[in-house]
């Protein structure tokens, strides 16, 4: 529901973040600053080590899992479905919500704030918080970006 592409494309730019952590093969590297590791990185073509080295990791368990292509097919209708018309559709219909109402909070406002809270795993968990295993990488234990993202 918090619409980050499909299961695929989220799970090779995860895995590229955790191999090249802070590298300039990081999609979303934190060291480029707070605003792109929060959203700047989707503003901007990706860093040509992104991609370079992207096409060097293995990604056969993603591609020969039924789910994953399944669900890759089906991205775009599952959205509009699950993220807009539901979350719409369902104050409307059982609790007489207007239409406008439903769309603008259940809908438009509840996505923005999912994708700000869970990007704030990309910026503020890099940047702001303590470091209780390891003084020398970059991300942190952030209890408000813990709590906001419930465990994303």
């Amino acid at each position: 529901l918090s619409v980050q592409n499909d299961i695929y494309e989220w799970s090779r730019d995860h895995r590229m973040h955790h191999k090249y952590s802070e590298t300039d093969a990081d999609p979303h590297n934190a060291s480029r600053g707070f605003f792109f590791a929060h959203i700047g990185w989707l503003f901007v073509r990706k860093h040509r080590d992104v991609i370079e080295k992207g096409r060097k990791l293995d990604f056969t368990d993603l591609l020969d899992d039924p789910v994953v292509m399944f669900q890759r097919k089906y991205y775009k209708s599952s959205v509009v479905l699950m993220c807009f018309v539901v979350p719409t559709f369902v104050p409307w219909y059982l609790w007489g919500e207007s239409l406008w109402n439903a769309y603008f909070l259940a809908s438009i406002l509840r996505y923005t704030i999912s994708l700000n809270v869970t990007w704030l795993v990309n910026s503020a968990a890099h940047m702001y918080g303590n470091r209780p295993y390891n003084k020398h990488i970059s991300p942190r234990q952030n209890t408000f970006v813990a709590l906001g993202a419930i465990g994303k």
